[in-house]
């Protein structure tokens, strides 16, 4: 049965916080642990979680508030569950953040935390609604007012994200997959198959392939195949609605091919990167970028970026397969993040994200796109088009002729045009061979260079020339996004995170977020007490108090930040 928490409401007589020295509670109070209960805690939309639950009278629920603010405490200091539970039960700091006056008796129990995130996932396969992604979502929205960030401008980037599974080699994961079967299998099968079987099972599959040499591997595979073809048309009927069947079904189709009655193994070369790369985590994709494997997902996130803040804020998570395209995850999420931040006007991100997607949602939901690159190889023979502030279309080309577009037909809902350039210029052209305007026409003197142009080509060039439309001081303010890349990176060691599967790598992404907001926040407010305290010091208001300037000085903040702070005074 679901119940609201509202107990850190009341308050207790006989609390921790009322044996605390002044020097104590003013270290609390300007503590993350104490922003974290003003600004996440007590702000859980806990009736958002009331679907979990049974609407029979029942023993209540663990409070939602707790469970949820543990998890994204568990982001914001990168503990284990174990560190999570040992500071859950002695921190007193800890137990403040989630509302607990005591410290007598445990928050919850473990296993509690763990029920909690499997009903979320079930819930989510079942309604295809993420609960955690709206705790995100409400807690940023109002901290945008409250704060008063502007979400005018905003800019974005990915990773990789690479899911905590054994890299295997594909005769090893072969092996392994096999293994998985033949375990479920019922005894009388185990006992048919075991002659065929026993080369693998008497070992691990890491412990076979230890033992093979590099040339035996085709031969190896090989022979699998033929394992594997047996197994698929004598057990498949008998063991098709078991999921380990499904994974080893899977390998079987991608891995191998029946042809005329006779298996073959598909060569290595033409298997895609959607192949079932472990069978602990069946979403996994496979992505080489920038001279890195990643077996796994992309991260992508989009922040606040308008230079009048204070500070920014994540606005937009996202968690995909790692084998789709930048410009297809923001095609994707820009419908959403029009709807969370209906100010968006701007947005800047690198020379993979344009397309004639994101082109389209950009000029409907009158958004500019600005790229810092241009995808792909640079051209000797750029032609680019204009529309003017009276809406008419010039073409220029890059050796300097500039001509009016001409609008001629229309199909298919999409413009088609042409520009006509001057045909005695494009004869002296030295790149006349490579231009994109094509010789058209019968006799020479009619001859004409024409390059056709429909409503995509406008919207690309216009996409590409976005940048030098802005201040020059707003060029390069998607440079940023790389320090809070990192910032939300700062749980993932070699390139993995702790986590299989694409929902628990996306709830991972949105704790670390909430924490990285929450960090930004605290800094803002302990500067600004900081601020106005040492203001109040230096007229002559206020006395220099201890407390205060201990908690100024374990404030972990660099010492030329506490120096100019005091040469503002």
């Amino acid at each position: 049965m679901f119940k609201k928490n509202e107990s850190y409401k009341q308050y207790s007589l006989f609390g921790v916080t009322d044996s605390l020295s002044d020097s104590q509670r003013s270290m609390m109070e300007t503590s993350i642990e104490h922003s974290f209960f003003v600004n996440i805690f007590s702000k859980i939309n806990e009736k958002d979680f009331d679907v979990l639950y049974s609407t029979k009278k029942s023993r209540p629920n663990v409070p939602v508030n707790q469970l949820v603010g543990a998890l994204i405490l568990k982001n914001l200091y990168n503990w284990t569950y174990q560190q999570l539970f040992m500071n859950l039960n002695f921190n007193l700091l800890t137990r403040h953040a989630l509302g607990v006056q005591s410290l007598g008796g445990s928050v919850f129990a473990e296993a509690s935390i763990f029920n909690f995130q499997n009903k979320v996932i079930e819930y989510y396969i079942q309604t295809g609604k993420d609960l955690l992604t709206e705790v995100f979502d409400s807690l940023t929205s109002a901290q945008l007012k409250e704060f008063g960030i502007k979400s005018d401008i905003q800019r974005g980037d990915s990773f990789l994200l690479g899911s905590n599974i054994i890299d295997y080699t594909r005769l090893q994961l072969l092996i392994e997959v096999l293994l998985r079967f033949s375990r479920i299998l019922d005894d009388e099968d185990k006992e048919t198959y075991l002659k065929l079987l026993s080369v693998y099972t008497r070992q691990t599959a890491g412990q076979y392939i230890y033992k093979i040499e590099k040339g035996d591997l085709p031969k190896e595979i090989k022979q699998l195949a033929e394992i594997y073809h047996k197994l698929y048309v004598q057990l498949g009927e008998k063991y098709k609605d078991v999921a380990v069947f499904s994974i080893f079904n899977r390998v079987y189709n991608e891995h191998f091919v029946v042809a005329e009655n006779k298996v073959e193994v598909i060569p290595s070369n033409e298997l895609h990167s959607a192949i079932l790369l472990s069978p602990d985590d069946t979403e996994a994709t496979f992505r080489y970028k920038r001279g890195t494997n990643s077996k796994g997902y992309n991260g992508h996130i989009s922040e606040t970026a308008n230079p009048g803040n204070k500070f920014n804020l994540i606005t937009d998570v996202a968690v995909t397969p790692n084998n789709e395209d930048d410009a297809k995850i923001l095609a994707y999420r820009l419908p959403s993040m029009i709807e969370k931040t209906p100010d968006l006007s701007e947005y800047h991100a690198d020379g993979n994200y344009g397309s004639p997607a994101v082109d389209v949602i950009t000029k409907n939901g009158s958004i500019m796109l600005v790229q810092t690159a241009v995808r792909g190889r640079k051209s000797q023979t750029k032609i680019k088009i204009e529309k003017d502030e009276a809406g008419d279309l010039w073409v220029s080309c890059s050796q300097g002729q500039r001509v009016k577009g001409e609008i001629t037909t229309q199909k298919e809902g999409a413009r088609i045009g042409k520009a006509v350039f001057n045909d005695e210029r494009c004869q002296l052209c030295p790149y006349q061979d490579k231009c994109l305007a094509k010789a058209a026409g019968g006799k020479r003197t009619e001859k004409k260079h024409i390059w056709y142009f429909n409503e995509m080509r406008i919207l690309s060039h216009q996409r590409l020339h976005n940048i030098y439309k802005i201040p020059e001081e707003r060029r390069k303010l998607r440079a940023n996004v790389e320090a809070t890349i990192k910032e939300v990176k700062r749980g993932i060691k070699n390139g993995k995170s702790r986590l299989r599967g694409l929902v628990r790598n996306r709830f991972y992404l949105i704790f670390t977020s909430i924490s990285v907001n929450l960090t930004r926040i605290h800094k803002y407010e302990i500067n600004k007490v900081l601020f106005d305290y040492f203001c109040h010091i230096m007229k002559g208001l206020l006395p220099k108090t201890e407390p205060i300037l201990i908690a100024y000085n374990a404030f972990s903040v660099k010492e030329t930040r506490k120096t100019n702070l005091l040469m503002k005074l």
